[in-house]
């Protein structure tokens, strides 16, 4: 027979961690991330730089909101964080990026140009901050981007974040976001030491 002394203490276990519970809202889902990667490797080089992020879909009713993002920080793309992972410094939009893994954003100035916003993945985690909700976050780099307004040939239902490899220097390419009619885009370079 069970110690009652046992049971009496599982029982309170059981109770603070319903108390613990409530109010707290779980939402699970499993949607499709999209990832953009591109892979150097050669004779005396082996790098990677990769994206990863949700596609929200885009919604006609989001054209007139362009002027009131003056100002804030935004999620960029959908559910988690969008990530940024790099195993070579990367220079995006004349910002050196150090090897590593980002937590990505995006910012808006009050004057409506828009930036990338790197935070360190592992402290913003540790901090428990979220691409949702509050955005107290602070980016460890903001890459400033060019806006491509309704001049695309064909508008992207959904969000795209691609890594574009320049056909004949593989080393420069271009950090693109496409979005509806537009595109937010910054020239990127990928800085390799090579072994001697």
């Amino acid at each position: 027979m069970p110690n009652p002394l046992l049971r009496a203490a599982t029982a309170l276990i059981c109770l603070a961690a319903v108390t613990l519970a409530q109010g707290v809202q779980v939402y699970h889902f499993d949607g499709p991330r999209r990832a953009s990667n591109i892979v150097l490797v050669g004779a005396d080089i082996a790098a990677g730089v990769t994206v990863v992020h949700g596609q929200p879909d885009w919604k006609p009713e989001y054209e007139g909101m362009l002027g009131a993002l003056k100002g804030k920080k935004l999620r960029l793309g959908k559910d988690l964080w969008t990530t940024l992972m790099t195993s070579a410094p990367v220079e995006l939009g004349g910002v050196k990026v150090a090897p590593g893994c980002y937590c990505v954003g995006m910012q808006c100035g009050k004057d409506g140009r828009f930036s990338l916003a790197l935070m360190d993945a592992t402290a913003t985690m540790k901090q428990g901050l979220m691409p949702f909700g509050p955005q107290t976050w602070k980016p460890g780099y903001l890459v400033p981007l060019t806006l491509i307004k309704d001049e695309l040939d064909k508008p992207a239902p959904k969000m795209e974040i691609k890594l574009i490899a320049d056909a004949e220097d593989k080393m420069r390419g271009t950090f693109a976001v496409h979005w509806g009619p537009h595109a937010l885009t910054a020239p990127m370079r990928i800085h390799l030491a090579r072994s001697k």
